[in-house]
């Protein structure tokens, strides 16, 4: 990049102008990969246009810097998947990314998911994923009777029913049932989250609330935790009804994330979605 400035002799209105420009380019940086440009400014100009050439550099750089937070914006954050541990004698969630074996979040009741991520599939999804550091623990998921949908204000019966699958066992929201695997070390598990209408019909559009919890021989069940799943509606209704869950079904955080932040140490690092 070749960029060359002539200012005037004031030193303080060459600094106001310099601050000015760097931090405009600095930003414009993140948004042009290649640019060459150059810069003549004759110290008359300057001297007679300085307030007009500040406050334009400024607008520039403010512009530039908004342009740079929406389109941050616009880029969805990934979905934690959930992570099982256990404390003081009972089992609790945490948000986890499985890409990196994060846990993001050490305390997590509230999870995402998007239905028709593969074409082929248009109401079925892998996601929230599961993964766990109770090595040698059999862990059973337990989907609760009922499924919600979101009406703008809160969730309603509906007539959907959700299915969740896992190595040949099933569950379904309008009974409740559960399915049951061994945690192994590095454990991914994706099970097989279906929506289905009434009558085993295509299910309508619409942000669906299922609640799940996690037991295991010799530990106290997990706390409810809820899955908000997505199937085409806007990422602003669908984060809006996880407000709604995050506030009205789910109490803030208690002890036990301090805990976990203190006694998960190295692990945190091993393996996220």
């Amino acid at each position: 990049m070749q960029c060359t400035l002539r200012v005037c002799s004031d030193p303080r209105l060459a600094a106001l102008i310099l601050t000015s420009h760097f931090l405009s380019l600095a930003i414009h940086l993140r948004l042009i990969t290649s640019r060459h440009f150059r810069i003549e400014l004759p110290m008359q100009y300057i001297a007679q246009n300085s307030t007009r050439f500040i406050t334009a550099s400024v607008a520039s750089t403010l512009f530039a810097l908004a342009a740079t937070t929406a389109s941050s914006a616009d880029e969805k954050a990934p979905h934690a998947d959930i992570f099982v541990q256990s404390a003081n004698g009972a089992l609790f969630t945490s948000g986890w990314d499985h890409t990196t074996g994060e846990v993001l979040f050490p305390e997590l009741r509230v999870f995402e998911a998007e239905f028709g991520i593969d074409p082929s599939f248009p109401f079925s999804t892998d996601e929230p994923g599961i993964g766990s550091n109770l090595v040698g623990t059999t862990l059973t998921m337990n989907l609760l009777a009922g499924l919600g949908a979101w009406n703008g204000a809160g969730f309603s019966s509906t007539s959907a029913y959700l299915l969740a699958s896992y190595g040949g066992q099933d569950a379904f929201s309008t009974t409740g049932g559960s399915f049951s695997f061994l945690v192994s070390e590095g454990l991914d598990l994706h099970p097989e989250y279906t929506l289905l209408g009434a009558g085993n019909s295509d299910p309508a559009n619409g942000i669906y609330l299922a609640s799940f919890t996690f037991s295991s021989a010799g530990l106290a069940d997990s706390d409810t935790l809820y899955v908000v799943f997505n199937l085409g509606m806007s990422e602003a209704d669908h984060e809006e009804a996880v407000a709604w869950v995050e506030s009205n079904l789910v109490p803030a955080p208690s002890a036990i994330a301090m805990f976990a932040m203190i006694g998960l140490g190295g692990f945190a690092r091993r393996r996220r979605s």
